[in-house]
């Protein structure tokens, strides 16, 4: 798009890095572009809108082969220099970053000068300098790029905001959140995980906090705001250097609310995220399990009556009415494809900070460090951003 008004009928999209979860990304492009119509419907009749999954690129040439085969593109790049090639096509719009977090930087920095708008999963690089390098290229450049904090787009947390608002004076204080999730380790090359550079540390800089948890913490931090101090354990149980698989925190909110989280690597066949959310007078229950049909259930309780679950499609009708899409399918499923529809209708609308800002990526990759400093010196950190 480069900067010109969205009359332009296509937006050529490029995904960079053919492995597990680019599929989940392909699989959203595809649905906006034959929904595109009815998407941006809104739209003045003269703007025909419609993302377009137009070029692939990966090293490995029978990744990218394989990945056509399901989702076949105009143009494949393949070898050493297939995301850089791909990043250079002057036909491409915007490109997803879904590579090892060790090379988001310089693709974002070289993405962005060559005026593509971005689209980057999360964790978004090592350290909070590198993600200020990329807002920065990101504000001189005046592309979009949005970070695949996912929970953001999740229709639970903002219907979670809504319960929290609609009965603060009902249910008294929030007094505890208690969060567990267990994944089954991610780096085993098994068909279900076959990401083995997740325990590499030069490739993945951190494990099963930093790599997978990010999601939760920032889930929390959109509803609860500013950390103010953290206090944590990590273990390293799988011995690959640097690369945890255990880890126990509590996080205090400037707010005052207390949320402590327990997050395991295993070698169970058992992916699930849980939430408690206790207050003076009622409990809400979340329930997110990978390997269950439902994409997450959640229950409440208010004193002794009994517990009663809000369904998906009334959290989702609420969500696409929160983020001002009412119009869209809610029975369209799944978080990867209502943040990848925010990104699109981002750089439809130019606005290159998107609902899902960098600086996002940035606070909760600040409060993840401290988290592990807090382990190292085995004290209580008041939360300061690096």
């Amino acid at each position: 798009m480069n900067g010109e008004s969205v009359d332009k009928k296509i937006i050529n999209i490029g995904i960079i890095g053919c492995g597990g979860i680019a599929k989940n990304h392909a699989f959203s492009i595809s649905l906006l572009e034959n929904n595109a119509r009815k998407i941006w419907k809104w739209k003045e009749s003269s703007q025909k809108i419609k993302p377009v999954l137009y070029a692939l690129a990966d090293i490995n040439e029978e990744k990218v082969d394989a990945f056509a085969k399901h989702f076949p593109a105009k143009k494949n790049y393949k070898g050493a220099n297939a995301g850089y090639e791909l990043i250079n096509d002057p036909d491409i719009d915007a490109v997803f970053i879904l590579v090892p977090t060790a090379y988001h930087l310089e693709y974002v920095l070289k993405a962005a000068e060559m005026g593509k708008h971005i689209f980057l999963e999360k964790p978004a690089a090592f350290s909070s300098d590198d993600i200020q390098k990329m807002i920065d290229a990101r504000d001189k450049h005046q592309i979009v790029l949005q970070v695949g904090l996912v929970m953001r787009s999740t229709s639970p947390i903002y219907y979670l905001k809504k319960l929290l608002s609609d009965n603060k004076d009902k249910w008294g204080s929030l007094t505890n959140i208690v969060y567990s999730d267990s994944q089954q380790k991610p780096y085993t090359n098994d068909p279900t995980h076959p990401s083995t550079w997740r325990r590499d540390k030069d490739k993945a800089h951190a494990g099963v906090l930093f790599e997978h948890d990010i999601h939760d913490l920032d889930g929390m931090i959109s509803i609860f705001g500013e950390v103010d101090e953290v206090y944590a354990k990590v273990k390293y149980f799988a011995g690959y250097e640097g690369i945890e698989d255990s880890v126990a925190a509590l996080i205090t909110f400037k707010n005052g609310v207390t949320f402590t989280m327990n997050c395991m690597w295993n070698d169970i066949n058992y992916d699930c995220r849980k939430y408690e959310i206790f207050f003076e007078k009622a409990k809400i229950r979340i329930i997110a399990d990978g390997r269950d049909e439902k994409l997450a259930e959640l229950y409440v309780q208010y004193l002794n009556e009994p517990e009663y679950e809000i369904k998906m499609k009334t959290m989702d009708e609420y969500f696409f009415n929160q983020i001002g899409m009412p119009h869209v399918n809610s029975e369209i499923p799944g978080p990867y494809y209502a943040e990848d529809l925010r990104f699109i209708n981002a750089i439809v609308e130019n606005n290159i900070e998107s609902e899902i800002k960098a600086e996002y990526g940035k606070y909760v990759h600040e409060v993840i460090e401290a988290i592990y400093r807090s382990n190292e010196i085995g004290q209580v950190i008041k939360f300061k951003p690096l």
